[in-house]
């Protein structure tokens, strides 16, 4: 992870921990009937539709056959469906039922929700300074994203 230019704290290390931090906090998930790395994966396919289990397994740091396993347990729940690629019948790619994305837009609402009321505990100086980081922010990536020919997505995470 690349520090800042100035020394300051490891933003990549911050960001990560704000994000498990939050997730591990949330109770927008936790009544789902599902494990951690399950939401994990379907929040993959959801980002990245189409992936196969091989892709996934990369992406969630997984071996290959735990990753299977995650995947099976999910087909079988009727949160992922198996599509055969019509470019290479024997690749198999990853989609989320209609229950999944329902479910995730349920968790993400939850969470927003959360997170508006932890952002009304932080001082107004607090937030004002959050507000102009995050700005700066969203400048340079979406500066990045500019000059950068790759697929697009949505606010949601979908090409």
């Amino acid at each position: 992870m690349a520090r800042t230019p100035d020394g300051d704290h490891d933003v990549e290390r911050l960001a990560s921990r704000l994000r498990m931090l939050a997730l591990q906090r949330s109770d927008a998930w936790l009544d789902l009937d599902l494990t951690l790395p399950q939401l994990r994966v379907l929040l993959v396919v959801r980002r990245r539709d189409g992936a196969t289990v091989s892709e996934l397994a990369e992406i969630v740091g997984r071996r290959l056959p735990a990753a299977s396993a995650l995947v099976n347990r999910l087909v079988r729940a009727g949160l992922l469906h198996r599509v055969s690629d019509p470019g290479d019948r024997r690749r198999i790619r990853l989609h989320l039922t209609a229950e999944a994305e329902q479910m995730l837009a349920t968790v993400d609402r939850r969470a927003a929700d959360r997170f508006t009321a932890i952002l009304g505990r932080m001082s107004a100086e607090g937030r004002a300074a959050l507000a102009g980081a995050l700005s700066e922010l969203i400048d340079l990536v979406s500066a990045d994203l500019r000059e950068d020919t790759g697929p697009r997505l949505t606010e949601e995470g979908r090409p």
